[in-house]
């Protein structure tokens, strides 16, 4: 139940690194479009941002279903690890100092 949790936090995660990665590229290669038109300072600084928050946008419209969909999948899968826990009231053999004690 854990690895299965632990892939899908994994994909998670791994799909919002290639959106920040396609964020950063498209921000580079704006930045050197501005500065080749002439475009410095503040005023280079507004349009960078404007076009970041085009870009969350449009992340979210692109890439949300499936946030979406992995994140109901990983807390499902937590959910029941919770729940079959509890339920089960198994007792794991811990080693210690003072010998073996159930937890």
């Amino acid at each position: 139940m854990q690895s299965i949790l632990d892939t899908l936090w994994g994909l998670i995660l791994g799909l919002l690194g290639v959106v920040v990665a396609g964020v950063a590229i498209i921000e580079v290669m704006a930045r050197t479009v501005l500065a080749s038109f002439g475009i410095q300072g503040n005023s280079q600084t507004v349009l960078l941002f404007l076009l970041l928050g085009a870009l969350i946008v449009a992340s979210f419209r692109i890439f949300g279903r499936l946030f979406a969909v992995l994140l109901v999948a990983a807390f499902s899968v937590y959910f029941m690890h919770v729940v079959f826990g509890f339920l089960s009231d198994a007792l794991i053999p811990v080693q210690t100092s003072g010998g073996t004690t159930d937890v």
